[in-house]
């Protein structure tokens, strides 16, 4: 059978107006799918609220409550009851005992001939530090001997013309010039033995020069006192002169040691003379060295306002050393039992008082306001606001401090 064309072109249009319809149906039944998920999600129970921070505000804003895992990091324990004593401390410096020290200068010019101590070296009073060649020490016994021969010979003269003057064999007038002769003489000899005197030679010494007629010019210089040379800058040919330069030797007594401070003025009443005090430097931080309140500044320093204060300090076994950094401590009173906490266990508030946080249970944490005192060797002394026994955080109170501040927020 043999189609006609007409029929071959019927069929397309009907394929195209079907299309439509599919689209239609494909979209209400997307819109469907999606309106049943909404219904099913609107009848879903709802998700149960997050859980509450482990800290907990209570009451009036001053409990907080911790759960087991953080009242393990906290160290909790009694108000203890700990001995505080009045105590005024300062820092300062050691330095050699001004009494009982001395630059050992040459008494006169010259150089050095010999060396007879090194540093460290303990000497007694009197002993021979070192000897100095002195040019004038020539000059000055040849003068004592030239004034000895003048006055024997004047002496003599005298002598001779008092016996003719007796028999009035000579004039009064040439008596009276021997007289005066004899006196000059007499005088030089004299300041030639005080200037002899002024080397440090003594009577006999210049009885020598005078009986010899002669001078070893080679001097020694003495220690003043008994101790320790701490200093030593002379060497053989150095040139020294009285008073000038460093000093050839420095001697100190080391058992005595000053220290030397200063406290601010509103502290001046509470020290007196005699005080007994403790010193301490860091070499030794444990050892405490005994020494006295020896004095007290008579003005104020004008620019710092602070006082003046030295102590003598015993030091037998010699282990301090001038220059040191020292601090010293004065017990004021006898000292009293007072509740104490540890430093960590205080917290500055915004308002600048200061808390503690007290607990009966173990979880629950109420700040209390204190009044402190004395804080000495890591603890506070509570003046008002704990009772030795109460129960409390002994660290970390800053951080419970925070956690009532982030809670009330």
């Amino acid at each position: 059978m043999r189609l006609s064309p007409s029929a071959g072109r019927t069929r397309p249009p009907r394929l195209l107006q079907r299309r439509p319809l599919r689209i239609v149906a494909s979209g209400v039944l997307v819109i469907g799918l999606g309106l049943l998920m909404f219904l099913r999600l609107q009848d879903a129970p709802k998700a149960a609220p997050s859980a509450p921070s482990p800290a907990v505000l209570l009451l009036n804003g001053d409990t907080v409550r911790l759960d087991p895992a953080q009242v393990t990091e906290l160290k909790l324990g009694p108000v203890e009851t700990r001995p505080f004593q009045a105590r005024r401390e300062a820092l300062g410096m050691i330095d050699f005992d001004q009494d009982h020290a001395v630059q050992v200068f040459s008494p006169y010019q010259g150089r050095i001939g010999r060396v007879l101590v090194r540093a460290g070296d303990e000497v007694r009073k009197g002993q021979v530090l070192y000897t100095v060649q002195i040019p004038d020490l020539a000059q000055a016994a040849s003068a004592l001997i030239s004034a000895a021969g003048s006055l024997q010979v004047t002496s003599q003269t005298l002598q001779r013309a008092q016996g003719l003057a007796a028999g009035q064999s000579i004039p009064q007038k040439e008596l009276q010039q021997n007289v005066a002769d004899q006196q000059a003489a007499d005088g030089a000899y004299r300041a030639a033995r005080k200037t002899l005197g002024l080397f440090g030679l003594g009577s006999t010494d210049i009885d020598e020069i005078e009986k010899s007629r002669r001078v070893d010019t080679e001097m020694p210089v003495r220690s003043p006192l008994a101790g320790r040379v701490v200093a030593r800058s002379a060497a053989e040919g150095l040139l020294v002169q009285p008073g000038a330069g460093n000093p050839p030797v420095m001697v100190a007594d080391m058992r005595k040691l000053w220290m030397v401070a200063s406290v601010p003025e509103s502290e001046f009443g509470g020290y007196h003379l005699g005080q007994k005090l403790a010193v301490t430097v860091s070499a030794y931080p444990a050892k405490r060295f005994a020494g006295s309140l020896s004095y007290i500044g008579d003005v104020a320093d004008p620019a710092s306002h602070r006082i003046g204060l030295r102590a003598e300090v015993s030091d037998a076994g010699h282990l301090l050393r001038p220059q040191m950094l020292a601090q010293f401590t004065i017990e004021l009173q006898a000292a009293s039992d007072a509740p104490a906490v540890p430093e960590n266990a205080l917290a500055r508030e915004g308002d600048g008082s200061i808390s503690a946080w007290v607990t009966k249970d173990g979880q629950s944490f109420t700040r209390r306001k204190v009044v402190t005192g004395m804080t000495q060797d890591g603890s506070v002394q509570i003046v008002d606001g704990l009772k030795a026994g109460e129960r409390i955080a002994k660290d970390r109170a800053l951080f419970l401090s925070n956690l009532a501040q982030m809670a009330q927020n």
